[in-house]
């Protein structure tokens, strides 16, 4: 039995060697406001995400993440295996272990104990852990529970059949050159990067090229002819159909079933719901899930039908938006159209400002023609702000944790609108806290002012403050020779006006290195910050601090960012201690938005 036991021990120091090799990587992980840090991935759950700093656990809210830093901690967490099912297993002198079990035979038991598999004879064992051992081996046949077959049949993966036909909508195994595998669909392939869906489609993903095996590569290239193939008859069909003659509808006929046809005449009753270049959505009676079509499976005359509905749909659509409506913790929004999932609009001729369902923020679009179809219907983001109530969890004296206030309900919900100068919002935050934030929409520009109120007995005050993102101008810029990093920036600049010391012009792709060292400009405590040139045209955005005396406008340290143009945050909050749960309107934070 000492063997047993020793056996064990060094099973468990080896594991714990292998896991500290395993998190050894550092990774950049990225807020909303543009601020960033290197951490070691350790988990992600529904609602945290669990980093290593310095050997200190730190848990960061999941929906305060940048997209990016959400595709890159639901990849790591994809990677890891599943937990195996552990069991009791018993000695003849009664002392007891938990292990998964592997395999058996007549003569001995294979368990597994922290990632390590060892094989012990069968008359080690008391006569439950023997029953037990040859139950499991009969049943599962010596295949180790990595996961429930319910979940393997309703998300069934294809190997990859290189020679074989190959299919865009199935989900395919990918591995690394480390053969660690990540299940997913194929979405897209750059000259970089390969983007996937995991998790049955609900998390997006980007892996660089350069990390993945050659077959996996060679599947992604394959995958990306089969859609590109498609795309091109595709665009064939929809020049044939926006020059088709189509019978002319009502709005009431989108209610109604149409008897539909293929080309050898079989014909189905069934709604139309939405439709696009490349397939048509329909809903027929007493099926639980919607029909999905491309439009070759139909008739030239079920064509001309279906594509009448679509036109009649998106007229209704540009209309009347749908408007989805509130929950406790989120405003109402536009769930059609170009406005899709914000709640109030400011459209001006060269620019949008659209605050988010979420109601503690907003984010800038610049209407730039060259580049509006293919970044976003609203024009390109260039700026995000948001209201931003945090404390310090002292739980734990030696670990203590920043963590943010969630809002738990609201007192109002106003409807969505694309008319509204001054949105006053108010609720409660999760702890039993109260806030109030105020966005003034002019054409001249913006305020925002706001404050919040820790309930009786907090035992962990709270601050509150204002955020603002500059994003980022230019992707992979690490990756970028200089002649394209200058000419996607161009004459882009951020300007620079400190309470003291000199204002500074400051090119976009010059190094921060160089900018303190070298130029030495005081990026803390400014009157205001002014970002113009190429990326913004045809605007000028100047963020402004009211007064100096009582409010502080800082910007955040660039971490693990070479250039201006990988963007910076910014931060305003009340000078005084005691008064940093407030934003006064007299102090309200001024965007500026004026023509260049």
């Amino acid at each position: 039995m000492k063997t047993f036991l020793k056996i064990l021990f060094l099973l468990f120091v080896f594991f714990t060697a292998d896991v500290k090799l395993s998190r050894a990587n550092l990774y950049p992980w990225t807020d909303l406001d543009g601020r960033t840090l290197q951490a070691r991935f350790m988990q992600l759950d529904q609602k945290n995400l669990t980093i290593d700093v310095n050997g200190q656990p730190f848990e960061i809210p999941f929906n305060t993440l940048s997209p990016e830093s959400k595709a890159l901690a639901t990849m790591l967490q994809a990677q890891q295996k599943p937990a195996k099912k552990l069991y009791d297993w018993t000695d003849t002198s009664g002392r007891t272990i938990q292990a998964s079990f592997v395999s058996s035979t007549a003569q001995s038991v294979t368990l597994e104990v922290n990632g390590k598999q060892t094989t012990l004879p069968h008359s080690m064992f008391n006569d439950a852990s023997q029953a037990l051992a040859e139950k499991l081996g009969a049943s599962k046949k010596g295949i180790p529970e990595d996961k429930p077959e319910e979940s393997k049949a309703s998300n069934p993966v294809s190997e990859a059949d290189l020679k074989g036909d190959l299919d865009p909508s199935k989900v395919y195994p990918w591995t690394n050159q480390s053969s660690q595998e990540v299940e997913g669909k194929f979405l897209d392939l750059s000259k970089d990067s390969l983007k996937i869906l995991i998790n049955s489609g609900r998390q997006e993903v980007s892996i660089p090229l350069t990390s993945l095996s050659k077959q996996s590569r060679s599947l992604a290239t394959k995958l990306k002819a089969l859609i590109n193939a498609e795309a091109k008859e595709n665009t064939a069909l929809v020049k044939k159909r926006k020059s088709m003659k189509v019978p002319a509808l009502k709005e009431s006929d989108l209610d109604l079933e149409h008897e539909l046809s293929n080309a050898q005449g079989q014909s189905i009753k069934a709604k139309f719901i939405e439709a696009s270049d490349a397939v048509v959505i329909l809903e027929m009676s007493g099926k639980p899930k919607p029909l999905e079509l491309s439009w070759s499976s139909f008739s030239d005359q079920s064509v001309a039908t279906l594509e009448a509905l679509r036109r009649k749909k998106a007229e209704v659509d540009s209309r009347k938006p749908k408007i989805s409506p509130p929950k406790k913790n989120r405003l109402a929004y536009y769930a059609s159209g170009k406005y899709k999932g914000y709640h109030t609009i400011l459209e001006a001729e060269t620019y949008v400002v659209a605050v988010r369902s979420s109601g503690n923020g907003l984010d800038i679009f610049v209407k730039q023609e060259q580049a509006r179809s293919s970044i976003h219907p609203l024009g390109v983001p260039r700026l995000g702000v948001g209201f931003s109530t945090s404390y310090t969890d002292k739980t734990d004296p030696k670990r203590h944790r920043h963590k943010g206030r969630n809002i738990k309900d609201f007192n109002q919900y106003p409807e969505p609108s694309t008319d509204r100068e001054l949105l006053e919002l108010s609720g409660t935050y999760t702890n039993g806290g109260t806030f109030e934030y105020n966005i003034e929409l002019k054409e001249s520009g913006l305020m925002l002012w706001s404050k919040m109120r820790d309930p009786n007995g907090e035992e962990w005050p709270s601050r509150h403050r204002i955020g603002i993102a500059v994003r980022g101008v230019v992707a992979d810029a690490k990756n970028l020779s200089m002649e394209k990093i200058k000419s996607a920036v161009g004459d882009g600049t951020f300007s620079f006006n400190p309470v003291s010391g000199k204002s500074a012009q400051v090119p976009m792709d010059l190094k921060w290195t160089d900018v303190r060292k070298k130029m030495k400009v005081n990026t803390n405590n400014l009157v205001s910050m002014e970002l113009s040139g190429k990326p913004y045209d045809p605007v000028k955005i100047s963020i402004t601090s009211v007064s100096n005396r009582d409010m502080r406008l800082d910007m955040d340290k660039a971490y693990a960012k070479t250039f201006p143009l990988q963007g910076v945050s910014l931060q305003y909050f009340a000078l005084e201690e005691r008064k940093r749960q407030e934003v006064p309107k007299n102090n309200a934070l001024k965007i500026i938005l004026k023509p260049n």
